[in-house]
């Protein structure tokens, strides 16, 4: 084991991974850290692109983070779920989870609503490119061949990944994340699904596979600054946090306020405007000279809340709008959407 692995930490997320219950489903630019999502090729010819996983600057492999993405009219919105983080953040509250369970005893519109916002997960690592086809139509400024980007992926691809961790007889191992003469590259064939009955096709990585020659991804020298430029996953994630109160909005615009409102209260989510409207009787209690008794009604006029309240709808609109896209039928083609989306920021 070369000096770039951890042994203590790989042992230990090995020991995460094999315990781990098998499940389906800031200061950051996220468009100079991401590698683009990759393009499918066809249901007998596959796409090909060739990597190398590598670990964090914290010694962290890949991280898994959990999230909510729906389209309502022509808008999408993320919103990075409060259960994201450690084992014990799970028990986090969600008012979006919460939402969800309610829904989902409602009627058959309510369940319908209750699919496109319940919660999904991704998967992120550092990821050394040294394939991409792509890039022959890329300016040299965006050339992604040989450098160190944040790549993010769906439950297919981390089966593999995790599969090599946990079989201690077969598997490689800590070597799919080496980047010394005793790493592995992943390589990953992107098929297309056959068509659906609507005519649409989707990707599939299931032909994808780690190399069974090793080496090293350059001399000791060049390995150093490669990995300089990793990004830290835990940061990367933590920059995609939404704030409560942004939430409180989302939760508004899309009706679900009064679904889960008290449920939220107790969890420290605050309604501002509602906050706004008891603070307003209050501040027209300060005492002023008589021959001033109309300027407090100009004051009422402009009450803060209220104006924080149009802006906040404002901020609400301009980030949540996206380009109109097309359902799609499960998690897997949603976190297709997802990337597309994210890339797009």
């Amino acid at each position: 084991m070369s000096k770039w692995i951890n042994k203590d930490l790989f042992n230990d997320f090995k020991k995460e991974k094999i315990e781990e219950k098998d499940t389906s489903g800031g200061g950051f630019i996220r468009s100079n850290l991401l590698w683009e999502t990759p393009d499918k090729g066809t249901v007998e010819q596959p796409k090909m692109y060739e990597g190398r996983f590598v670990p964090d600057p914290k010694g962290k492999f890949y991280k898994k983070y959990y999230y909510h993405f729906w389209q309502s009219g022509e808008s999408w919105t993320f919103v990075l779920c409060p259960k994201t983080g450690e084992p014990s953040d799970f028990k986090n509250f969600c008012p979006f989870c919460a939402a969800t369970a309610k829904l989902y005893n409602g009627t058959s519109q309510d369940k319908s609503h209750a699919y496109q916002l319940k919660r999904k997960e991704r998967h992120v690592a550092n990821f050394w490119v040294g394939k991409d086809p792509r890039d022959e139509d890329r300016d040299p400024e965006k050339k992604v061949v040989g450098k160190i980007k944040v790549y993010e992926f769906p439950s297919q691809v981390e089966k593999k990944l995790k599969n090599e961790v946990t079989d201690s007889s077969e598997g490689y191992g800590y070597q799919i994340f080496d980047p010394s003469e005793e790493g592995r590259n992943f390589i990953l064939k992107v098929l297309s699904t056959k068509k659906m009955e609507d005519g649409r096709t989707w990707p599939d990585y299931s032909s994808s596979t780690f190399s069974r020659t090793q080496g090293a991804l350059g001399s000791d020298e060049e390995i150093e600054a490669l990995m300089k430029t990793c990004t830290d996953l835990e940061e990367y994630i933590n920059s995609m946090e939404t704030p409560k109160e942004k939430q409180v909005e989302i939760l508004k615009n899309e009706f679900l306020w009064e679904l889960v409102e008290t449920e939220c209260l107790k969890h420290d989510y605050k309604d501002l405007e509602a906050d706004g409207e008891k603070k307003e009787e209050p501040k027209e209690e300060k005492e002023e000279p008589k021959e001033e008794k109309e300027e407090p009604k100009e004051e009422k006029e402009d009450v803060p809340w209220d104006t924080g309240e149009k802006e906040v709808k404002k901020e609400v609109k301009k980030e949540v709008k996206k380009e109109k896209k097309a359902e799609k039928p499960n998690d897997e083609i949603l976190d297709d959407d997802l990337l597309a989306e994210l890339d797009a920021m």
